[in-house]
């Protein structure tokens, strides 16, 4: 496939070439200099982004907050510098131990450089779009969507690691840096490497087509830890009547239903939504009441939707 930031041919050295067993060892230096006349013209091709502002404070945290599930990348830093200007070592680090070291053995490698290359790529889109890496919660924090690539073998998965970048640039590239803030977004949504493969080899339209739905932090959060989405399917869903009260789309309402299938995948049956908000139970008053679904959808995040008898029977106890 075909994209506006393919890896260039690597140009030749004119140093000649000692027999195998006399032939130098690669520095880091060396492999630098050569990628640095390839990636100049790489680089170039998210020049016309425009930056956007990444230290304005933080909205106040509402309830709404938190109908998103907590996941467990809560830390996040600063997407790395312009691509001129990150050193090969820092591009490296953003690498699990055990992959930096095989990166390292074979700097020389051209698969190896096409990863490098496709990561330069994809921090520079990061910087210039103000998005920051997520970081994992381990006990040596790893940028999470690298810390994704734990089970594959470097050099052996080397295609797979450089189409896995490219296809992250392409994603990122779609999504609205208003709404996102850090690469979470993607990162929660993978957990193995079928994930990982199947994101590697989604279309281009499909992966801009999610990045791109307006309410991507709620698919986001069904599909925690579930994989990549069909991107159709959940623009369907969120086009569904239920989401609506007195004709007007309601997003409270997509985020309690949200919060409380985190992590079970898309909402598969509209008629189900249907009937859970015609529960008697929500009435308070006479009128549906959007406090008491929101508190109820806290108490079930990730738990599944609740059952009418039980929920009934709760919401009769004279502590209340």
């Amino acid at each position: 496939m075909a994209t506006g930031h393919d890896v260039q041919q690597i140009p030749e050295t004119s140093t000649v070439l000692l027999p195998p067993q006399q032939q130098e060892q690669p520095t880091l230096r060396s492999v630098e200099q050569r990628l640095a006349a390839e990636h100049q013209a790489a680089a170039s091709t998210f020049a016309g982004a425009e930056p956007t502002e990444t230290d304005r404070p933080e909205p106040a945290a509402t309830f709404a907050d938190a109908q998103t599930p907590v996941v467990d990348e809560p830390m996040v830093i600063e997407a790395c510098p312009a691509a001129e200007e990150i050193p090969l070592k820092d591009l490296i680090a953003n690498f699990l131990p055990h992959h930096q070291e095989k990166i390292r053995e074979c700097l020389n490698d051209e698969d190896v450089q096409r990863i490098l290359n496709e990561v330069r790529n994809f921090l520079t889109l990061l910087r210039e779009s103000g998005i920051k890496l997520s970081l994992g919660q381990g006990r040596i924090p790893t940028p999470s969507l690298f810390g994704r690539l734990r089970y594959l073998t470097l050099p052996k998965d080397a295609a797979l690691v450089q189409k896995f970048f490219e296809k992250a640039s392409i994603f990122f590239s779609a999504v609205n840096p208003a709404q996102t803030k850090n690469t979470g977004c993607l990162s929660t949504m993978l957990n193995s490497n079928t994930h990982i493969t199947n994101f590697a080899n989604e279309t281009e339209d499909n992966l801009r087509l999610l990045a791109g739905n307006p309410y991507l932090k709620q698919i986001t959060s069904m599909c925690n830890r579930k994989g990549v989405p069909d991107p159709v399917k959940a623009a369907e869903i969120i086009e569904w009547d239920c989401w609506k009260i007195d004709g007007t789309f309601c997003l409270e309402l997509l985020r309690a239903f949200s919060s409380m299938h985190s992590g079970r995948g898309l909402i598969n049956d509209q008629a189900q939504v249907v009937e859970i908000l015609a529960w008697e139970c929500w009435q308070l008053g006479g009128e549906f009441s959007m406090e008491l679904l929101r508190t109820v959808s806290s108490m079930m995040n990730r738990r599944g939707f609740p059952d009418k008898d039980t929920l009934t029977a709760m919401l009769a106890w004279d502590c209340w």
